[in-house]
């Protein structure tokens, strides 16, 4: 089961609704169950199409989708999750366009399409649904992503779940738009950063891509947001991946004979060509913490919750999340050291397949 000790997803808002009546919150009806509101931040690449398809698929509303370059730069992001929107018949979700670089121009960036392919979705433009010369240009054109996101925590003040799948540019652009954004978001689910040193970037670096990405960036959000954070690290598509392929086919979702199983198959084809020739498979990354969004207490098997931060300066460690194990092992020893984000060590991914099977699974809308 999950660890309870310090901020969690699922409990981090029973004390803002203390005082509510039931009816409020959870709908007009006492028995209605109330949508959870998302936003999906995202570099728009295999891994985080699969999610957004997950989230899109399930019965919670998504609000918005902000881009923000990491895998791929952020006009291509926009249109692989304009392409993503039409397969799954909602072209209704607003997009909105984020940073295209770093908060730091210097930091060194490395992009992923030797092994998402250069458009980041498999280099296959004809797969239903084609990919659009129109796709480039569907983000709203009246506000950036971080301005977005802070008007969208306003709005749903406290109602509000990120899910942050790229780097954190924008994230942290509206903690310094806005310093309310940290605690009018309800609860922010990151995958990135890594817990045990464990790292992802090829050349020989010790951080996880997105952090590698903008560690200024992944620095100001651990540091100042004041919600429940969720960490997906590293280390839970690396080490438990490996796991997972014994009970886990994580290709079988695209062998089901439907659009989206067919779409999902050319997005992720070079990923899968790369880890075929070591044996593996395209085990599930973003999406875990997309299903974790959607249903934490089920998903999560076990966690830890730890006071974290982001090195910034080391040339092998810059963005490898830094962890104080010394309040971890004598948690009474200084109480003003609060952990302040929750990693998930462990999960389901026999329920995760699922939950990917059943969005794969279900019927769509007309793309055209």
């Amino acid at each position: 089961m999950p660890t309870t000790n310090g901020p969690s997803l699922t409990n981090g808002s029973d004390s803002l609704h203390a005082d509510m009546p039931s009816a409020l919150i959870n709908g007009q009806h006492s028995n209605e169950k109330r949508r959870k509101k998302l936003v999906i931040d995202t570099d728009g690449c295999a891994d985080d199409v699969r999610g957004l398809i997950l989230a899109l698929q399930s019965e919670e509303e998504v609000l918005a989708v902000t881009t923000v370059a990491g895998s791929t730069n952020v006009l291509q992001a926009v249109a692989n999750v304009a392409r993503t929107l039409r397969a799954v018949g909602r072209p209704d979700v607003p997009i909105y366009k984020g940073a295209n670089a770093s908060l730091l121009l210097s930091t060194r960036r490395t992009d992923a399409l030797f092994f998402f392919g250069l458009d980041g979705v498999g280099d296959s433009p004809d797969a239903e649904p084609k990919a659009l010369a129109a796709d480039v240009d569907a983000a709203q054109t009246d506000k950036p992503g971080a301005v977005a996101l802070v008007e969208l925590a306003a709005k749903y003040k406290h109602e509000l779940t990120l899910v942050c799948i790229g780097p954190l540019t924008n994230v942290a652009l509206a903690l310094k738009l806005d310093p309310n954004f940290a605690t009018n978001v309800k609860e922010v689910v990151i995958m990135g950063g890594n817990v045990w040193g464990c790292g992802n970037v090829p050349d020989r670096s010790t951080a996880e891509f997105n952090f590698h990405c903008d560690p200024e960036a992944a620095h100001i959000v651990l540091d100042e947001m004041k919600c429940p954070m969720i960490c997906v690290p590293w280390e839970l598509f690396f080490l438990e991946g490996k796991k997972h392929e014994q009970i886990v086919d994580f290709h079988a979702h695209l062998m089901m004979d439907t659009p989206l199983a067919k779409y999902l198959t050319a997005v992720t084809s070079v990923g899968r060509t790369i880890l075929a020739a070591d044996g593996k498979q395209f085990a599930y990354c973003d999406e875990i913490a997309v299903a974790i969004a959607l249903r934490p207490e089920e998903i999560i098997t076990d966690s830890k919750h730890l006071k974290a931060s982001v090195e910034l300066h080391g040339q092998m460690t810059r963005g490898q999340v830094a962890i104080n194990w010394f309040d971890d092992a004598w948690p009474k020893a200084d109480p003003s050291h609060r952990p302040n984000v929750q990693f998930v060590t462990s999960y389901d991914a026999l329920l995760v397949d699922k939950m990917v099977h059943d969005a794969v699974a279900k019927l769509i809308l007309d793309t055209n």
